[in-house]
């Protein structure tokens, strides 16, 4: 689980980041924050759901 725990929101962030990139319809430093952030809080998401699903099952 805790490998699980350290690549899964890596790998969210890394394919969330390049959707974003790929797909930004400008090149402006401001879009490129927006994409880093939305890529971090969904890898942050996918983060607090891995533990929180291993706090449950130590239960």
């Amino acid at each position: 689980m805790k490998s699980l725990e350290r690549i899964l929101p890596i790998f969210v962030f890394v394919v969330m980041l390049s959707a974003n990139l790929l797909n930004m319809p400008d090149n402006h430093w401001q879009s490129i924050i927006m994409a880093v952030i939305l890529a971090a809080f969904a890898g942050l998401i996918v983060f607090g759901l891995i533990r929180f699903l291993w706090w449950w099952v130590q239960r």
